[in-house]
């Protein structure tokens, strides 16, 4: 059956609307090519790409270091008496097997058991083929907390460096800061490799902040270290200022470690006010130790005249420019907006 012109052009005049919608729903580019992404948000170009699901044929596999509760699946090539069933490494590690019985497997890499096995059962067959394929990974967890997709355990497989670990998290969240912390144990695996790592003064945890940015610009390469089982991996929230009210592009912005922001600088930041904004009864709400923030008066016009200093904000400052009708708004609802953190935008 043969369509119409008339439904082939409404046809082709509708599919690149539904292809465009999911992508216009997911972020706000504004005019001066700053993005804007909700909150709770992952960063698109943050996040490494999470490897597939490996095997034991895999070259990056037979390097994996077995442990207590990873479950495995023993093949022997030609051998119809030994069924293929996944097999538990117990916390002795140790894994029972056909005809063979207990082997020892923690401590080893797949390709050392996988040679262990083929000397096992040469007692029964003659030069077997052994494969050994890692079902699920349990004895490398990794925590990672904080600002990320998916915050909690990951299991390495197989060599994973920071990038990857965080990638498995879901990668950072539009709130991410510039700073990560990584703690370990310095009886499992020793200091961490980096330039002013430091011991805890327990003596037990070597520490160390690396720098996330710097590592996915490039600019320090060596801050992306392989991760080792039970490190603590903690993504810091970033440093930001609201602006909220009468602006262009009301939300959050982030500030660089070091850096400091005017009221002049988060206005421009925010894209100006509109024309019904009241300059002049402006305020800053900043949190000081209390339930409530602090109210500070702020003349915006003021300051654009030069009447006026122009005030230094400081890390989750709100600066509130209110139209002509609203001047008496409560601090209470922007709170609750920057609280709850719905329909506000962190901009980068």
């Amino acid at each position: 059956m043969h369509k119409s012109p008339v439904k082939l052009i409404l046809l082709s005049l509708c599919f690149p609307g539904l292809m465009l919608a999911p992508v216009l729903a997911q972020s706000v580019v504004a005019a001066d090519g700053r993005v804007g992404t909700p909150m709770n948000a992952p960063l698109a170009s943050t996040v490494a790409p999470v490897p597939t699901a490996p095997t034991a044929d895999t070259p990056n596999m037979t390097s994996y270091i077995l442990g207590p509760e990873d479950l495995i699946t023993v093949r022997v090539f030609a051998a119809d008496d030994i069924p293929d069933k996944p097999a538990q490494i117990d916390n002795n590690g140790s894994v029972t097997l056909p005809m063979i019985g207990s082997v020892h497997a923690a401590g080893l890499t797949v390709e050392q058991f996988q040679a262990n096995l083929v000397t096992a059962y040469k007692k029964y067959f003659k030069d077997p083929q052994v494969t050994v394929q890692v079902n699920e990974f349990h004895s490398q967890p990794v925590s990672v907390a904080g600002n990320v997709t998916t915050p909690g355990v990951v299991q390495l497989k197989g060599n994973r460096n920071l990038m990857e670990v965080i990638g498995q998290a879901g990668g950072l969240r539009a709130d991410a800061g510039d700073t990560v912390l990584i703690t370990r144990n310095l009886s499992d695996e020793g200091a961490i490799p980096v330039q002013g790592a430091f011991t805890d003064p327990s003596g037990k945890y070597s520490i160390a902040h690396i720098n996330i940015r710097s590592v996915m610009s490039g600019k320090d390469p060596q801050g992306n270290i392989l991760i080792k089982p039970h490190d603590v991996i903690t993504v810091n929230r970033a440093r930001m200022v609201y602006v909220l009210g009468n602006v262009t592009r009301p939300g959050g912005y982030v500030m660089s470690e070091n850096e400091t922001m005017s009221v002049t600088q988060a206005v421009a930041l925010a894209g100006g006010w509109d024309k019904t904004a009241a300059l002049s009864s402006a305020r800053i709400l900043r949190a000081d130790g209390g339930a409530q923030r602090e109210q500070i008066p702020l003349n915006v016009k003021k300051i654009m005249e030069n009447k006026s200093p122009d005030l230094e904000l400081r890390p989750d400052d709100i600066v509130y420019v209110p139209n002509s009708l609203g001047k008496q708004m409560g601090a209470r609802g922007l709170e609750a907006a920057i609280g709850l953190g719905t329909g506000v935008l962190i901009w980068r």
